[in-house]
């Protein structure tokens, strides 16, 4: 039975994610529940939770979806199939003109045969703990640029950054961060130059410095990857954005780390 995910699943959901080796939180599983709360679904068979399937629309212009995950002893079931089908209903219902995703190897083909199109690789890359020895100047914290943000996404997302918490800022750019169950999450990461892009990652790793941190980029984003090799990080994910709908106009140039493959 296909039903809407409620905070009363919140538990059982991220017994999921996490089995599945991923990031997210119990608090990232709120947040999409209170950003999205007609749009989060699951699917449950014989008392439990069997699968779940986000959509958290940024405007009229995109939605994404995320945390499409089904639990062991359900897989090959279709259930995943039907939950996307559900979540696109929605998405055309409310006019949204592109769906993208960031698809792994398991859930490629399932994406592509409800025709979503390949966009181009994303990957995800950790740094472990190791102390950051030169000093850096002081980074005020703020609002994300909304109007930057918009440039480089290709759409409205302030709702969802706004619920990251303060952003770190330099003129022209900013980045977030937050904890993530294996390792702090560093991203969306925006900026106009490398180089001020290059001075926020440092700053808000050398905050905890003690801890991993995950970042996701764009592999063709050459500065990007050369920024997180120059602070020690290394790719250990590999996955493909996709999309279902009208392309979007975006500047990947600008993109120094995302927000998480659930949200873009």
């Amino acid at each position: 039975m296909i039903r809407p995910l409620v905070y009363g699943d919140i538990p059982a959901a991220f017994a999921l994610s996490y089995a599945a080796g991923w990031n997210q939180t119990t608090e990232d599983w709120h947040r999409l529940l209170m950003l999205a709360p007609d749009s989060c679904l699951c699917c449950e068979c014989e008392n439990h939770l069997a699968a779940t399937a986000t959509l958290l629309c940024h405007s009229r212009d995109m939605a994404w979806v995320g945390m499409v995950l089904t639990h062991p002893d359900d897989r090959r079931r279709g259930l995943a199939s039907r939950l996307i089908k559900s979540v696109l209903d929605i998405a055309d219902r409310r006019g949204i003109l592109s769906v993208k995703l960031d698809a792994t190897d398991q859930g490629h083909s399932v994406y592509a045969r409800l025709g979503f199109v390949d966009e181009q690789p994303v990957e995800r890359w950790r740094r472990e703990p190791a102390s950051l020895s030169s000093p850096l100047p002081p980074i005020a914290t703020g609002t994300p640029n909304f109007q930057l943000d918009r440039a480089a996404f290709g759409a409205d997302r302030g709702v969802f950054l706004q619920n990251l918490g303060n952003a770190w800022r330099l003129d022209g750019a900013y980045a977030l961060e937050r904890k993530g169950s294996r390792a702090r999450h560093l991203g969306p990461c925006v900026a106009k130059d490398p180089t001020q892009a290059a001075m926020l990652i440092k700053a808000v790793i050398a905050s905890r410095a003690e801890e991993p941190w995950f970042l996701d980029l764009f592999p063709r984003q050459a500065a990007a990857v050369e920024i997180a090799k120059s602070l020690g990080f290394a790719p250990v994910r590999w996955l493909m954005r996709m999309r279902w709908g009208a392309p979007v106009t975006a500047r990947d140039d600008l993109v120094f780390a995302m927000g998480g493959f659930e949200a873009g």
